[in-house]
């Protein structure tokens, strides 16, 4: 049976069978729209059910979640679902790119493409960036860094660099891509509209206990590397008590699906594994890592935090295809540490964004803390165990971090340490100095500072190597 409409002025016939295969169609139709891919609480139940999130819906989070139409508690939500219940292989690049795509990025090809940028995971006393930074520009490859302040525990490369009176970490886009090409480095804060999503999911992850989500990990540090346009990628996993990751098997996972995601993005990565099972140097806090950062470009580098720079140097010169021999590379990292350039690159580097290079001539001029105060050892023994986390835990009480965006940091607090592991102490002896202006922390800080060394009349022989893994 055949009906008949006008439209406007012409007419259409159309037989029933049609009428009824266009409603059938219309129905899918609807049902899809009705679903809404991009409704949060559709979204939520989804991964709280363990099934796989489409790439738009992936997309319409980070959207709304950037614009704010997608609440805190929502997006913490998913975020503890993604927790329990991860992401597939096909989620973790989607979230990445959409990430990366949630703002402005930058297209540093014109300067070489060769850009390196150098990552950590973070951990107690790392200051490993601010020395790989001038080394690496110092062998002619060009380091492009972009950096967010520190929370937690870890403090942050940005916050660091800060403690250097004038060094100014916001110059623009324009500055940063002069100095990489002028220069060969350059650090600038996250406050640009670099890969917003990112930014806001990393501070959140902190704030609901999802840090240590491995696929959030991965899809977060390479969205912010493709945001930046770094096309080779050093990446510094450290585990153990005083990072957020424990172990170092799930350190490897994590440095797989790092470069699982590099290959599907067109990015070279590498990575180095190392332990953070106690703090990496003896500083603890922004002007006293600062400080320990220029003896170490001036030669006077401790034993652990050499291994780190040595082998991330040596994985970075083979990124940039400056040679695979890792013992070669790591022969000339090492002289080019003991012949003074890397020290004179990162004095162009402070100059360049502003910094007093006067500092680092004469560390010694960097204002101090208040009250530095000895912490006695109450027994005789070898250093067996230090709990890093309480460490890192008592330099953020001091003032030396943060735990949200309004915390102001005290740069000049933070702890040194007299013994690590391995090492012996009599008792009454000096086990670290706490560093701090508030005079009411001082008691707290040197009792609890003191548990956090493990010692043992047993002989303990300190740590090969803080280098778990090069690959």
């Amino acid at each position: 049976m055949d009906h008949a409409y006008y439209i406007g002025n012409h007419l259409l016939k159309i037989s029933f069978k049609e009428i009824f295969m266009t409603n059938i169609q219309r129905k899918e139709d609807y049902k899809m729209d009705f679903r809404n891919v991009g409704d949060i609480k559709n979204i939520i139940n989804k991964k709280r059910n363990k099934v796989e999130l489409t790439d738009e819906e992936i997309r319409s989070f980070i959207q709304k979640y950037t614009n704010g139409e997608v609440l805190e508690s929502q997006a913490g939500a998913l975020l503890s679902y993604i927790y329990l219940n991860g992401l597939t292989d096909k989620e973790t690049l989607s979230l990445c790119l959409a990430m990366a795509n949630s703002g402005d990025k930058m297209d540093l090809s014109n300067i070489s493409d060769q850009i390196i940028d150098k990552h950590s995971t973070g951990g107690v006393g790392d200051k490993v960036s601010l020395i790989l930074m001038p080394l690496i520009a110092a062998l002619d490859i060009p380091v492009a860094k972009i950096s967010s302040r520190g929370y937690g525990i870890s403090g942050g490369t940005i916050d660091k660099l800060e403690s250097i009176p004038g060094f100014n970490t916001e110059i623009s886009l324009d500055e940063f891509e002069e100095n990489v090409k002028d220069i060969g480095v350059s650090i600038i804060n996250q406050t640009y509209n670099l890969a917003p999503a990112e930014k806001k999911i990393y501070k959140l992850r902190n704030l609901v206990s999802c840090a240590d989500c491995l696929p959030l990990v991965a899809a977060s540090l390479m969205s912010l590397k493709i945001a930046s346009g770094s096309n080779k990628i050093a990446f510094d996993i450290t585990c153990g008590n005083g990072t957020y990751i424990k172990t170092k098997d799930a350190a490897k996972k994590l440095g797989k699906m790092l470069v699982k995601l590099g290959a599907e993005l067109d990015k070279k990565v590498g990575y180095v594994i190392s332990s953070m099972d106690e703090p990496l140097g003896f500083n603890i806090g922004h002007t006293l890592e600062i400080k320990e950062t220029i003896q170490c470009l001036r030669g006077n580098m401790p034993q652990d935090i050499g291994d780190v720079v040595v082998a991330l140097g040596s994985v970075i010169l083979e990124l940039a295809g400056k040679g695979k021999n890792l013992n070669e590379n790591s022969r000339l990292i090492i002289d080019t540490i003991n012949s003074g350039k890397a020290l004179i690159k990162f004095k162009e580097m402070i100059a360049a964004q502003g910094g007093d290079i006067k500092y680092i001539e004469e560390p010694d001029s960097f204002p101090k803390a208040q009250y530095i105060v000895p912490v006695y050892a109450t027994e005789s023994g070898n250093v067996e165990e230090i709990d890093t986390d309480l460490v890192g835990s008592i330099a953020r009480y001091l003032g030396a971090g943060r735990m949200n965006d309004e915390a102001e940091v005290d740069k000049t607090a933070g702890i040194v340490l007299e013994k690590k592991i391995g090492q012996y102490v009599e008792s009454g002896g000096i086990l670290a100095y706490i560093h701090t202006n508030d005079e009411n922390k001082v008691l707290g800080a040197t009792q609890n500072l003191k548990d956090a060394f493990k010692l043992t009349e047993k002989r303990v022989n300190p740590p090969k190597s803080r280098v778990l893994e090069i690959m």
